[in-house]
């Protein structure tokens, strides 16, 4: 039986509003009830183990599979009249599909006519999206030519030459160098400052913690959509205190009675705590020889709520 159907959100608020969305290919199913809230003018990561639904979910924002049930709204539209923000899309996939044969001004040149872009603007775009990928010397090689990180670059170049609103991602940064990884990043903050939206997927931790929201699947369901730091606070994580001590002993007994969660290996004590004012309370009270702050990080929280 199909779910309700999501009453219309408020228009302007949201890039994507999902409901319901429940999606298998023969008896396997890949999407399975689940909710998405991705707000305009955001980084958004999605992320999850292989085989959680995230290329399922961008192909099914992007209208490319039909839906068993459930409903999604893009730029307050539904799936069957997304016709009407086609033009505001903008979407790489895994697979990229450039002409290997043809040059990277042709490719480019496809790309733009697929969106009515033609003369002179055309001739901007083309020279302005070589530019942010930092090629602008290779627009008459062969494509197929190229090496597989200058490939993957044109294919974010072509996904960016309409300058759509929503730019759905899949794994962009796989196969380049850092340095070029820099600057995609800066490029990304500078369009969501200008309002549009960007959801990608990687398991590139540090390219998370970067995003400002984090989308956590498991097995075809959205378990959390938070900050990177409040994913860390959903996955239980908290700061670490990790101090040395002349009296482990002493200490341990101490802390504990105190309330606090205590563990210890040799002299040294560990303690998890969030609150700055507590935790100057812990160092007053145990006086450490030396102590650090250990800060969780996205890739524990990963792992703790991929099992």
């Amino acid at each position: 039986m199909n779910a309700e159907p999501v009453q219309a959100p408020k228009k302007g608020k949201f890039a994507v509003i999902g409901r319901g969305v429940t999606k298998s290919f023969d008896s396997l199913r890949v999407l399975s009830g689940m909710s998405v809230n991705i707000p305009r003018g955001v980084t958004y990561c999605l992320l999850g183990p292989n085989g959680s639904g995230k290329t399922t979910l961008m192909r099914a924002i992007m209208g490319l599979v039909k839906l068993d049930s459930g409903e999604i709204y893009v730029l307050d539209e539904t799936l069957d009249r997304i016709s009407k923000v086609y033009q505001k899309l903008g979407y790489m996939p895994q697979q990229r599909p450039l002409y290997p044969d043809i040059t990277v001004k042709e490719n480019l040149e496809f790309f733009a006519g697929l969106y009515g872009i033609r003369g002179k603007e055309r001739d901007r775009r083309i020279k302005e999206v070589l530019e942010i990928v930092d090629l602008p010397k290779t627009r008459d090689r062969i494509t197929g030519m190229l090496s597989g990180g200058m490939y993957q670059r044109i294919s974010l170049a072509c996904t960016l030459i309409h300058s759509p609103d929503l730019l759905l991602l899949d794994e962009p940064t796989v196969g380049i160098d850092p340095v070029t990884k820099q600057s995609f990043w800066g490029y990304f903050r500078d369009l969501t400052r200008e309002g549009k939206t960007i959801v990608i997927t990687t398991h590139i931790m540090e390219e998370a913690e970067r995003c400002d929201m984090v989308g956590f699947m498991r097995d075809g369901q959205m378990l959390a959509e938070s900050s990177p730091d409040e994913l860390k606070r959903f996955a239980g994580l908290r700061k670490q205190l990790r101090m040395k001590v002349k009296d482990p002993d002493a200490e341990m007994a101490k802390l504990s009675g105190d309330g606090l969660e205590v563990r210890r290996a040799g002299d040294m004590l560990f303690v998890d705590i969030d609150d700055s004012s507590r935790m100057r309370q812990v160092l007053d009270r145990v006086k450490p020889i030396d102590f650090n702050v250990i800060e969780p990080t996205l890739e524990d929280a990963f792992l703790k709520l991929a099992i």
